[in-house]
């Protein structure tokens, strides 16, 4: 085509634009030319182009002329974007794009929107922006968007697109209005957006969102709404999409500006799933909008930061994320910002240190390494920063602690940071000064977490020296309590043990005020096991360590309290020296394999308690280390004397002197040198003695002692060491002069009267004689037995000694003579003791006085009460003994008659008398005499190789009466002292010869005594049996085995049948034989189980290590228990049993729980002993705890792993035992090993346990029932802990999750909740519920089962008070729907129903299949009103949260509940129509119409209104949840006439709903939709015209009514349309033969409707000129006449009635001839009736037939022809009936004959021809008189004024017939006189004018 063709054709429509002078003109144009002018303009020349552009620009200008005009949007966009194009023509069609998108439809913008998205993904920027700008134009412009338009969208099949929107939706979602800049008048860039995105979605500032708020927040709503829709993001979308999604709705719901915007996108974010946060893509999206873009973009398309409010919900994400704190720099950006950014605030400080303390924990460890400096500058910025601000906060404080802890971690992380700069330190503790006390813990925090960089980092010496020194300054001059305890724990654990200075530092730490600090600082000084072995060289050089503590000592101290002046301060120092010594002589002697001595426990301990030396191996450690101290050279030079110096430090200061505590250590220091190291130390010690004098008056008794041991010792040394060189060394003046005379001076003390003011004299000073005699005559002895004073010249020194003998005798034989102060009487007890030690050596009469002595004492034991001076005096006796062997069997003698005197409870008693036995019979055989020398002179140099050996004979004696005697002896006091003092032999004399001839014996002995009822006499004896039999060779063992097990399992005659049992690995003792002894008691429970625990393990002899191991009773735990050296007992059982410990754990394990308190406490014991001091049962070991057991159960984890499978089994075993003990125990010890353990253990068994638990959970006896409950929780809460996800995932601990849930929610499923015991089911499903709160994801695959019990569990576990009610609800006033309403009310609250709803947000789409099934058996089977109503719930909730899995299971879902519509409760079937509506957005449109057929057919089959009503409820809900399915759906439109009909039920509640969903399906359409659809709508009602039921009939009529009033209205409306005509003629069609049809036959309730319908009908046609209209008006006509006397008078009446409107719809009707008979017929029978009917026998009858008889007068009015008028005939029927009716009928029977009196009276003016006649007819002067009588009617006005209308309608006739006047003119007058006298005015004035008229007429005639 040439361009002149173009220019031709361009012209002609240049022409046709300017023509187009009307919308459709200019529409029609615009539509079919506008697209291919522009396509023109890409081809054509440049005279063309410039007419095409002309031509464009008029076609604008007409534009704006119509703005109702649209354009082709579609066509438009298509032609964009596929089209070749230049920019130029591109540029008219974005133009008018945009334009197009301002006036379209919403369906034309609902199609171009996914075809906008595909041009902004393809085209190039500039164009893109335009049809972004069209993009969001269209989506504000958008009323509704509804899921089918959602899915049009198709972004499943273009991810492209989605993208594209989700792209805009993000920037959309943080714009907000702004104002200009004052500057540039450049408009302020939103916080989150870049320049170039605000520009894209404001359109450079033009949108009208800009402007308008109310437009911006109806375009976000709308975007958010698409952006939330999972029908325009189908899940099956990429998981990047999705993130892209939740990004933009988390921005968006950070919207401040419009709540309505954040709530949207809130709600949407809920109903999505978890945003991954791992998701490398995910936090890319969330760091750069935190950040902002990076600064390699142009400026323009740079990101701004988010706002800070936005900021804190994306931190909600990076605090969870480990793949954030990967993504370095990043993450320290986010740190900085958040700390330190523009507009910060202090919450978005405190979450960015959650987020450092994340990153310091989470980053990778090179990332964390570079960036350390960094951070620790930021840190201390936010320190410093906070610290200059003047306002103080809790905020304030939470950052700072937090920045604090954050330091301290970061080091913890990065130790080279602070490991060789002390400055951190020193900053901290600063901050201890100047902090508030809430940041002072995060600073202690802080500094606890940096603690592990010095520890595992060893520091240079400088570093190591700059370190002590502050920490030193700390813990010295802080007052602050966290800063010393700090400094304290760095001195402990920065440090190595070997490093004095740190000791030091925890030696001042004791003298802190606070009692934690304290503790802390003895933890510091302790020296454990591992430290004192051979191997370690931890410990310092014992000879540095004495320098260092000697130099801190003598140091003057600039802070008295930290000197060593304190007695806390020296304390520490004494006892960490005494403990270093102790442990280097330890490892000296573990290092000599020829001592033989091995430490235990006891030794062990005894490095860290300060107490007296108690073993041989302590004693031995001391020696050896003292010794190695004494160094070649001179002793002050040694290190030795140092430690003297320090020792005897006390005695020099008076602080320290003062101090009981501190005299008694320095003193116990004392005499453990004195005696244990070379004689030189004594002889050093001799020059101050004085000091030790200075002691004798001290008010502690034991300083009073111990000073006195010391004196002793010194003055033993002095004088041996000199008179041991020769006799001629001896100093004669020392000794006879100066000793002597101090022991006169002390004699003189000890003879003066008691006095209250002397008596801590007297007492040191007889402590003092008979320390100073013994420790003489020990020195005298050891120089040679048969020396005497006087060889060695001493005789004033023997006189000495003989006068404090003797001052001591006649003291304690006075003591027991009179009343002396018990302070006194234990003084002299002990003194004569000390002296009969060496058997009164020097004195001549020896014997005798040992005897004097001996009575003398056991008179005061016997008398005293006191057990200080009953300890003292069986302690003399003892000694009595020792140093006069030939008194011990009088000693014996005495201690027999002694025990009757003590009661059953002191059993103190025994144990002393006991230990007085062991020393005075076994000499130096005993442990406790060799342990208590005190001299360094060895003992047989004293005493002779003879006079070490034990008194054998003596034993003999000893033994023979317990064992003869005692042991049998009916009195309990003589069977605990049997059994104390064969105890106290074999224990303190173990390798005594003497008593191996006895073991036999005393094991028979004490086997009896095991049956004791006595239960401390049974622990005694039992711990007994394990010393002998560890005494005994082999064989003896054997034998002593088989006795034993012989005595418990039969007669002494079985003892070979027990060795053939034990051979044949047959079971020792039968569970009935260990009920009693042969002789016929009971066996103690305690050492059945004992004996019952090595009968199982076929092991006998562990019987006696079991028996040493079991202890309970408090009395072992005691001092004298303590002294028993029990802990060495348990040390070798405990090796000794080691091989068996394989079969002992298992049932030693479950023993440890045995309901026995005794038993318990006994196992428990075995269990700590066999497995170390380090394995206590804490919960065993309680005392009196009934529970028993422990969480480890003492093993320690180890023991109990290597032992599981045995353990279980033996537990398992147990609980399903016959004995009830048994199974208690078993249970008990089921809970204990469960608690702590791991899962790979315990899931093999967990089933098992499970069964045996609940089990026991309903077992017969309340114990055992209460021990199962434990049992059950304590395995509950280990599943609750196994199956909680943590933040960071781990694959193991997934994997052990899944499998314990895979066997315990089977289980629980199965067997718990189903089960019969309530115990069990309420247990069970406890358990269930916590699962689904704490389980997470890991329950995925167990959701169908759960849910289903739970929904079942709902019904089972409902109250039997609701139950009750069902059946009794009439009786207490509540009606059923009430119940049902509250019942679901608790459904809806249930703890259950929220772990439903819990454990349903795991679903995926695998277990969601197999959920479905389950729930549809619900739906058709499930029992119970809870549990229907919990699965409806269920189903909506899935629809709301999961809708992505709901959707392909929608239809099976619906199917099953639209069976279960028509159930009885009327809750549950609006539960389950609620879930229906829920669900039918996800139909299918197939599926939608086959469910409204199912719910048509149920209102159409079911009769019952409460099963119909559920009909109106399903639609109801579908209109509220998916209104455009039923606009839009065929299967929808089909069903409208359904819909219809059920807008006019007889029930009120149905037919709102229907009503409801009408108003829905109409909506936006109206009266067009009824016009559309009229035959389809006339379907259903029309069948139901002739149904049985009649309110079906009375139904359809309403609706058919109904739709005819609509199509009526809506044809006046149209004024001149005939589209509604055309539909009131379709209707008229269909609708009035059915009606006719159904208006026949015999009268019914309800008729009179359809008669009305039949009206209403048949005036619409009439209105719309149906074709045969009047041949139907005339059929319904006669069928009203013929119903009109039919039925009872309201039938009757209605039917008049609706004759009177069809009449008058249809003016043209001429039905008098036919009307007329009826209606006077009914008038003429009315009034005679009327005036004969009784009306108190028909009280309603009167007033039905007054209004009938109105009601056909009016008819008769309405009847009058319009098109002839009456013959007279007609007339005079008609006015002779009216003029009745008016004088004899009520008011209105009156006014309406008056009316119809007036109108043919009209009626007849019209003839010309037959006026006369008609006049005549009508009877004037009747007319006139019944118009007089109503005339004169005072009451009704109504009258009156129909009367005067009358009147004047006769007036008017008589103006046109002059002739007619006379009589009726003199009638008329009286009449309008009495009108005229009216006291209404209106009557009134119409009166005067006819009057008026009147006498006009009469002056014309």
């Amino acid at each position: 085509m040439t361009d002149a063709t173009d220019l031709e054709l361009l012209e002609s429509l240049q022409l046709r634009f300017a023509m187009a002078n009307t919308l459709e003109q200019m529409q029609k144009l615009v539509s079919t030319l506008l697209v291919p002018l522009l396509d023109k303009l890409d081809t054509c020349g440049a005279a063309v182009k410039t007419k095409i552009i002309g031509l464009l620009g008029q076609v604008n200008k007409k534009l704006k002329g119509y703005p109702q005009a649209t354009l082709p949007m579609c066509m438009l966009v298509k032609s964009a974007l596929s089209s070749p194009s230049t920019a130029y023509s591109q540029s008219f069609r974005l133009m008018y794009i945009t334009m197009a998108a301002e006036r379209a439809e919403s369906e034309q913008l609902m199609e171009a929107i996914p075809m906008l998205l595909d041009g902004i993904h393809q085209r190039p920027t500039a164009q893109s922006k335009s049809l972004a700008m069209a993009l969001l134009t269209s989506v504000w412009r958008c009323a509704t968007l509804t899921d089918e338009q959602l899915r049009s969208f198709k972004f499943v099949d273009n991810h492209h697109r989605g993208e594209a929107l989700l792209k805009l939706a993000l920037d959309l979602l943080m714009f907000n209005l702004t104002t200009q800049s004052s500057e540039d008048d450049a408009p302020i860039v939103a916080a989150g957006l870049s320049t170039s995105g605000q520009s894209v979605i404001t359109n450079a500032g033009k949108a009208p969102w800009v402007t308008d708020s109310e437009a911006l927040r109806q375009l976000k709503l709308n975007v958010a709404r698409i952006v939330g829709s999972e029908q325009a993001f189908p899940i099956e979308m990429p998981d990047t999409v999705h993130e892209q999604r939740f990004v933009a709705l988390l921005c968006g719901s950070g919207d401040a500006y419009f709540p309505h915007v954040s709530s949207s996108c809130e709600d949407s974010l809920k109903r999505m799933r978890a945003a991954d946060c791992e998701s490398l893509t995910f936090i890319s999206s969330v760091l750069e909008l935190f950040l902002g873009s990076s600064p390699d973009k142009s400026a323009d398309d740079r990101r701004q930061p988010v706002t800070p409010a936005l900021k804190l919900k994306l931190f909600g994400y990076l605090n969870r994320s480990a793949a954030a704190t990967a993504m370095f720099p990043q993450w320290l950006q986010v740190i900085f910002q958040s700390l330190f950014g523009q507009g910060t605030s202090n919450k978005l400080r405190r979450q960015g240190m959650v987020f450092l303390h994340w990153v310091i924990r989470m980053a990778p460890l090179e990332q964390i390494t570079k960036a350390a400096p960094v951070l620790l500058q930021g840190v201390r910025k936010v320190l410093t920063e906070l610290t200059t601000s003047t306002s103080v906060s809790i905020d304030g404080d939470i950052i700072r602690g937090s920045a604090y802890v954050a330091w301290g971690t970061l080091a913890k992380r990065v130790p080279a940071l602070v490991i060789s700069d002390l400055s951190h330190l020193r900053e901290l503790f600063e901050a201890f000064d100047t902090e508030s006390a809430n940041v002072r813990l995060s600073i202690q925090e802080s500094l606890l977490a940096m603690l592990p960089a010095y520890e595992s980092s060893p520091l240079d010496d400088a570093t190591s020296d700059q370190l002590l020194e502050l920490l030193q300054q700390q813990l010295s001059s802080s007052a602050v309590r966290q800063k010393r305890y700090c400094a304290l724990r760095y001195a402990i654990s920065a440090f190595p043990f070997a490093r004095m200075e740190a000791r030091w530092l925890c030696v001042l730490g004791l003298a802190d005020s606070e009692r934690e600090i304290r503790a802390l600082a003895q933890s510091g000084l302790v020296i454990t096991p591992a430290l004192a072995s051979t191997e370690s060289s931890r410990l310092p050089l014992l000879a540095e360590a004495i320098r260092f503590l000697h130099s801190r000592v003598m140091a003057p101290a600039t802070i008295p309290r930290l000197g060593a002046g304190n007695p806390l301060v020296f304390g520490g120092i004494v006892g960490l020296g005494r403990s270093l010594i102790l442990a280097s002589g330890m490892a000296q002697c573990r290092g000599r394999a020829a001592s033989g001595l091995e430490p235990d426990v006891v030794d062990l301990d005894a490095l860290n308690e300060f107490s007296e030396l108690a073993t041989a191996l302590q004693r031995e450690s001391m020696q050896t280390a003292l010794t190695g101290l004494f160094t070649n050279s001179a002793y002050s030079n040694s290190p030795l004397s140092l430690w003297a110096e320090v020792a005897g430090y006390a005695l020099t200061v008076s602080t320290l002197s003062d101090s009981p505590t501190a005299l008694s250590q320095s003193f116990m220091c004392i005499v453990e040198l004195l005696s244990l190291s070379p004689v030189d130390a004594s002889l050093a010690f001799f020059e101050q003695r004085q000091k030790f004098k200075a002691a004798l008056s001290a008010r502690d008794p034991l300083v009073q002692q111990r000073s006195m041991q010391a004196l002793s010792v010194v003055y033993a040394a002095k004088l041996y060491s000199d008179a041991r060189v020769s006799l001629d060394a001896v100093d004669v003046e020392l000794w006879n002069g100066q000793t002597a005379t101090y022991l006169r001076e002390l004699v003189a003390v000890v003879a003066m009267a008691t006095d209250s003011r002397t008596l801590d004299e007297r007492q040191g000073a007889i402590l003092a004689l008979g320390h100073i005699s013994h420790g003489l005559c020990v020195a005298r002895l050891a120089l040679g037995g048969n020396r005497s004073w006087s060889d060695l010249g001493l005789n004033d020194l023997e006189v000495g000694l003989n006068q404090a003998q003797a001052v001591l005798l006649e003291g304690i034989v006075a003591a027991s003579n009179t009343t002396t102060h018990p302070m006194i009487v234990s003084a002299l007890c002990v003194a004569v003791g000390e002296i009969g030690k060496t058997g009164f050596a020097g004195v001549g009469r020896a014997s005798a006085l040992a005897i004097e002595a001996m009575v003398a004492v056991g008179e005061v034991v016997k008398k005293t009460t006191d057990a200080k001076v009953q300890d003292a005096g069986y302690s003399a006796l003892a000694n009595l003994a020792l140093g006069n062997e030939e008194l011990a069997t009088r000693f014996v003698e005495f201690l027999q008659a002694s025990v009757k005197t003590a009661t059953k409870k002191q059993i103190d008693v025994h144990f002393k008398i006991g230990e007085a036995l062991a020393i005075a019979l076994g000499r130096f055989q005993c442990t406790l005499v060799g342990v208590g020398w005190i001299f360094p002179i060895e003992p047989a140099a004293v005493y002779g190789e003879s006079g070490l050996e034990a008194n054998g004979a003596a034993i003999d004696v000893l033994l023979e009466l317990v064992t003869g005697k005692m042991a049998v002896s009916p009195s309990p006091q003589d069977r605990q002292a049997a059994v104390v003092w064969i105890l106290s032999l074999v224990q303190f004399c173990p390798r005594l010869a003497a008593l191996t001839p006895w073991l036999s014996k005393l094991h028979t002995c004490l086997c009896g005594l095991l049956t004791d009822r006595d239960e401390f006499t049974q622990e005694a004896a039992s711990k007994t049996l394990g010393r002998i039999y560890d005494m005994g060779d082999a064989t003896l063992k054997d034998d002593l085995v088989y006795s034993l097990m012989s005595l418990f399992g039969g007669s002494g005659s079985q003892q070979q049948s027990v060795r053939q049992r034990i051979e044949a690995d047959e079971p020792l003792l039968e569970q009935e034989s260990l009920g009693q002894t042969p002789d016929g008691r009971a066996v103690n429970t305690t050492y059945k189980s004992i004996l019952s625990l090595a009968s199982d393990m076929q092991k006998p002899s562990l019987v006696y290590q079991f028996m040493q191991l079991a202890t309970h009773t408090a009395v072992w735990s005691s001092r004298r228990g303590a002294a028993y050296g029990f802990a060495t007992i348990i040390e070798r059982a405990r090796e000794s049993m080691q091989p068996h410990l394989k079969a002992i754990v298992p049932k030693l394990y479950r023993y440890t729980f045995d309901p026995s308190p005794q038993t318990r406490a006994a196992m428990t014991s075995i269990w700590r002993a066999l497995l170390g001091s380090g394995n206590s049962n804490s919960s065993a070991a309680a005392e009196g705890d009934a529970a028993g057991g422990s969480e480890w159960a003492a093993s320690g984890t180890s023991v109990v792993e290597a032992h599981w499978d045995a353990i279980m089994d033996e537990c398992l075993g147990s609980m399903g035992q016959r004995e009830w003990r048994v199974r208690e125990s078993g249970c008990g010890a089921l809970a204990g090993a469960v608690r702590g353990a791991k899962p790979e253990l315990v899931v093999p068994f967990l089933e098992r346990m499970w069964q045996m638990s609940f089990r026991v959970l309903d077992d017969i006896k309340g114990s055992v029932r209460d021990a199962g409950l434990k049992t059950c929780q304590a395995l509950a809460t280990a599943t609750v802990a196994w199956c909680t996800p943590r933040d960071t995932r781990e694959a193991s601990r997934d994997a052990q999750a899944l499998a314990v849930l895979s066997v315990v929610v089977p289980f629980l499923v199965d067997s718990g909740v189903v089960s019969d015991a309530e115990d069990v089911r309420g247990f069970s499903l406890g358990l269930l519920l916590k699962l689904c709160r704490s389980s997470g994801f890991y329950l995925s695959a167990s959701v169908p089962v759960i849910t289903e019990r739970l929904l079942e569990s709902l019904s089972n576990m409902e109250s039997q008070a609701a139950n009750y009610l069902t059946f009794h609800a009439e009786s207490h006033d509540i009606t059923v729907e009430q119940l049902e309403a509250a019942r679901l009310g608790a459904v809806k609250a249930s703890p259950i129903m929220q772990g439903i709803e819990l454990v349903l947000e795991q679903l995926t789409p695998e277990s969601m299949a197999e959920l479905v099934p389950r729930l549809q058996t619900i739906v058709r089977r499930g029992l119970g009103l809870p549990t229907r109503a919990g699965c409806a719930r269920a189903i909506v909730f899935l629809c709301v949260k999961r809708a992505d899995l709901v959707r392909p299971h929608a239809a099976a879902l619906v199917k099953a509940i639209s069976g279960a519509l028509t159930e009885s409760s009327a809750v549950q079937r609006k539960a389950w129509a609620a879930a229906i509506g829920f669900m039918a957005p996800m139909l299918s449109a197939g599926m939608f119409r086959n469910l409204l057929k199912h719910v048509e057919k149920t209102y159409v089959d079911k009769y019952d209104e409460d099963l119909r009503s559920v009909c109106g409820l399903v639609l109801e809900q579908l209109s509220v949840r998916c209104p455009e399915r039923l606009r839009e759906d065929d299967g929808a439109r089909a069903a409208a006439s359904f819909v219809m009909l059920g807008c006019w039920d007889s029930n009120e509640l149905t037919r709102e709903s229907f009503r409801c969903a009408w108003r829905e399906y109409t909506l936006g359409s109206g009266a067009k939709l009824v016009e559309s659809h009229v035959g389809e709508l006339l379907g259903l009602p029309l069948a139901f015209l002739s149904d049985d039921s009649w309110p079906r009939r009375i139904q359809s009529a309403a609706a058919i009514s109904d739709l005819a009033r609509v199509l009526e209205r809506a044809a006046r409306a149209q004024s001149g349309g005939d589209k509604a005509g055309q539909a009131l003629a379709t209707l008229a069609d269909m609708a009035l033969p059915e009606l006719i049809r159904a208006s026949q036959g015999r009268v019914w309730p309800g008729k009179a409707q359809v008669l009305e319908c039949l009206v209403l009908v048949c005036t619409a046609a009439a209105n719309a000129k149906s074709s045969g209209a009047n041949d139907t008006q005339h059929v319904v006509c006669e069928l009203l006449l013929r119903e009109i006397p039919r039925g009872d008078l309201a039938y009757r009446r209605l039917a008049v009635t609706h004759f009177c409107a069809l009449v008058e719809a249809v003016p043209t009707l001429d039905v008098y001839a036919e009307a007329s008979a009826v209606m006077l017929d009914i008038i003429a029978r009315g009034m005679s009736s009327a005036t004969t009917m009784d009306v108190d026998d028909e009280p309603m009858q009167r007033p039905l037939q007054l209004t009938l008889i109105a009601a056909a007068i009016r008819a008769l009015l309405l009847a009058l022809p319009k098109t002839r008028v009456l013959s007279s005939e007609e007339v005079a029927a008609v006015a002779r009936v009216l003029c009745e009716a008016a004088r004899d009928g009520v008011w209105n029977i009156r006014v309406v004959s008056l009316e119809c009196l007036q109108a043919l009276v009209s009626h007849c003016s019209k003839s010309e021809r037959d006026r006369a006649d008609l006049w005549r007819a009508l009877d004037m002067p009747k007319a006139l008189h019944a118009i007089r009588v109503c005339a004169s009617e005072g009451k009704y006005v109504a009258v009156r004024t129909a009367a005067l209308g009358a009147l004047e309608a006769v007036l008017d006739v008589m103006q046109s017939n002059d002739s007619e006047l006379g009589l009726q003119g003199t009638i008329a007058r009286d009449v309008l006189d009495l009108l005229v006298d009216d006291p209404v005015p209106s009557i009134a004035d119409r009166a005067k004018d006819a009057r008026a008229k009147l006498g006009r007429l009469e002056a014309d005639s």
